[in-house]
Parts: structure tokens; sequence; C-alpha cells
């Protein structure tokens, strides 16, 4: 880190530089399982349901739907993922699990579980779970 910048003072940029971090320390052991975080996100969530619009995921990953469309075509391709369409509403698609999606749940999980104890050894249990905490509520209210 710039020690010296303005930036040292900037919100935006310790926040993103804490981001792409993370990202990478949780990637490098998702990797394993050929799952990105942001993959491995959207597929805990589509497990947890029985399925989410694209609207409903966006909102939830707080993440713009172009994005979102970018990062499922990939799990459509690999068949982790299948869209929809709901019967009363021919626009809006449904995404769930398929067989191969839930295996890569089952297989990414613990990666991400190691990747969660390495970020906790590094910043410490209670810390981690205030800082979930804060950055959660922040994002609720968008």
């Amino acid at each position: 880190m710039i020690k010296s910048s303005s930036m040292v003072a900037c919100n935006s940029f310790a926040t993103r530089q804490a981001a792409r971090y993370i990202t990478r320390l949780y990637e490098r052991h998702l990797g394993t399982a050929h799952v990105t975080s942001t993959q491995f996100s959207i597929l805990v969530l589509l497990s947890e349901t029985s399925g989410m619009t694209m609207s409903e995921l966006a909102d939830a990953l707080v993440m713009e739907r172009t994005s979102l469309v970018r990062a499922i075509k990939p799990m459509e391709r690999d068949g982790w993922l299948k869209a929809e369409r709901v019967s009363q509403d021919t626009r809006k698609l449904v995404l769930s699990l398929t067989l191969q999606g839930q295996n890569k749940v089952q297989e990414a999980l613990p990666l991400w579980q190691k990747a969660q104890q390495e970020f906790e050894a590094q910043v410490g249990s209670e810390r981690a779970a205030q800082w979930r905490h804060d950055f959660l509520e922040l994002t609720r209210g968008t």
C-alpha cells in the first residue's frame, strides 16, 4: 500500500483494495474446484432456494444484472445451473441448480471453509464476524 498517497484517507480506495485482497485469497482456494468467488456465491444462494429470478439474485448479490448475466453464462454452459421461464410471465427466468451445480457446491464447500479459516487466522474470528456484520448491514440498505 502507498503510505504517502492521499488515497489512504479514501474509503472507496481502502475497501476496494481489501475486496481485491480478500477475493484473491478465496479464489486461490476455490480455484482448485475451478470456481470463482462470484460463482461460488451464486451456487450457494441457488442451493439454498428453490430458484431465484435474475432480479432476486442480482439484488441478493448487490450486483448489476448485466454483470450477473456475464457471470452465469459460463455456469450455464458448464451445466451447473439452468434458467427456466416462469409460466405466468414468459419474460422472467428462474435460475436453479442442476445436479452438476449441486455437486460443484459440495466440491467447493471444503475449499471455501479453508479460505474462511485462513482469513480468520489473519484478522481474528471476532474481527471477521464484526466486519461481516457491518458490511452486510451496510449493503442491506441499498
